[in-house]
């Protein structure tokens, strides 16, 4: 029995693991659980970062031992399967949610400069403690370029070689356009991640190509999947661009304007739901989005009711136990981390 966690552990702290990286690998095992559980409603592609369709929750399964290594690298080292958006899609209501734009008008304003120039982030299990947990600990530049590390020790060292990933630049100036921005470009614009402009990748292809090697791991014959439907493919495409603009505010947490700019987009989002929660005694708002012609997998992200910063995000799919992830963040400066003054 092998799980993602252990995968990713084992590929070491030599290169940047994106935040959610975990998030991903675990879903690209369940997608190839899923395909082989009910073909007939399985989403196009495997998750694909930031906009994949990562349909969650952490649980073990038994696969060829090379598939899961290359699920799990493919994903930490991010490599892209986001779809484009579905052609004559058109969004949603550009205010849409009104809990959510209420946060947007009072994220939107320009504000005075942040101190420091990045932004320091700890994910952990824990809703009241910073202390370093699994998923090590991560540095997101003002300029969008990520580092991540084991521990302290490995982050420092990530800094000084310059080993940062700048794949969360494009969610975040996509949030930055939200702000103001004609909100249906935003949405597109989301739904593509960080592809170059005019770049859509044929979904069908790729389910197909991803299922044929899952078969040919498991030493058997390849089944043609059944096409997807028009819902599904919206959906999947809906479910891009709420990946990539939760992104975006992990990448910048302390910057309002992105958190504007993505609580904007999510305001338009179809079936996300708002309510009013407490969490570790302070005032949150858990937003919902979910799939149901794809699997039935629903994302929960819990945000600060006054500033919409993340605070945590869980992830819940049939059959499995869901897991939530808690979001630590601090303003430091790059200088002070490559001196080890964190």
């Amino acid at each position: 029995m092998v799980d993602e966690m252990d995968l990713l552990k084992g590929l070491g702290d030599t290169e940047p693991v994106r935040p959610r990286a975990f998030d991903e690998a675990r879903a690209v095992l369940r997608a190839a659980i899923a395909e082989e559980e009910v073909p007939e409603t399985r989403p196009a592609g495997a998750p694909a970062p930031r906009g994949r369709g990562r349909w969650g929750g952490r649980r073990t399964a038994v696969l060829g031992a090379g598939a899961l290594v290359a699920a799990a690298a493919a994903v930490a080292l991010g490599l892209s399967l986001t779809s484009a958006p579905a052609p004559g899609e058109s969004p949603a209501s550009a205010s849409g949610n009104p809990i959510l734009a209420r946060l947007v008008a009072d994220n939107a304003p320009l504000r005075p400069e942040m101190p420091g120039d990045a932004t320091l982030e700890i994910r952990n299990q824990s809703p009241t403690s910073d202390a370093l947990g699994d998923h090590g600990i991560g540095l997101f530049t003002d300029d969008g370029t990520y580092y991540w590390g084991n521990d302290r020790k490995a982050l420092r060292k990530a800094v000084v070689e310059n080993r940062g990933d700048g794949f969360f630049k494009g969610p975040i100036a996509v949030a930055l356009h939200a702000v103001k921005g004609d909100i249906g470009t935003a949405r597109e614009r989301m739904a593509a991640g960080t592809l170059a402009p005019g770049e859509q990748p044929d979904l069908e292809k790729e389910r197909a190509e991803r299922l044929k090697r899952a078969a040919k791991e498991r030493g058997e014959e390849y089944v043609p999947p059944k096409p997807l439907t028009a819902e599904q493919k919206k959906q999947i495409t809906d479910n891009h661009i709420w990946s990539n603009s939760i992104d975006a505010l992990i990448a910048a947490p302390e910057n309002p304007q992105v958190r504007a700019g993505v609580l904007r987009i999510m305001a338009t989002m179809p079936r996300v739901e708002v309510t009013e929660t407490s969490t570790a005694g302070r005032p949150t708002l858990t937003v919902t989005d979910s799939w149901p012609a794809n699997g039935r997998f629903v994302e929960t992200l819990v945000i600060d009711a006054a500033t919409g910063r993340p605070v945590a995000l869980t992830d819940r799919a049939p059959n499995a136990a869901s897991r939530t992830v808690y979001y630590h963040s601090s303003r430091v400066t790059v200088a002070d981390v490559k001196a080890g003054r964190f």
